[in-house]
């Protein structure tokens, strides 16, 4: 198989990860450490009640929303598919760069020069 046969090859297995993906949540998942605010239970010493956060932007402004506990597995799984997706368009340009090099290297080798 040809170098960019096996790079086409490549980049339609990092395509389909992309396009057959279930819904992804675009932004990034935190867990964190929380006080609740009463002054009487054990968080007020030091923050540890888990919260899960969901940070994106929209229209250039950042927003932070908290994720309820029934929805933090499908909220997380998404987002994981989001991250996945990232690497895959990561995966796609180095492909695509490669095959640049490939296809200047072919250029160079066929050049003439006229005299």
């Amino acid at each position: 198989m040809t170098a960019r046969k096996e790079l086409d090859a490549r980049r339609r297995v990092m395509s389909g990860k992309i396009e057959e993906s279930p819904p992804i949540i675009v932004g990034n998942v935190y867990d964190v450490l929380r006080r609740c605010g009463n002054p009487s239970c054990h968080c007020a010493a030091k923050p540890c009640h888990r919260q899960t956060l969901y940070m994106y932007v929209e229209n250039g402004r950042r927003y932070c929303k908290f994720v309820r506990r029934e929805d933090e597995k499908w909220v997380k799984a998404a987002w994981q598919r989001y991250r996945e997706c990232k690497l895959a368009l990561k995966e796609i340009l180095a492909i695509n760069k490669q095959e640049l090099r490939l296809l200047r290297g072919q250029i160079s080798k066929r050049r003439v020069f006229y005299k």
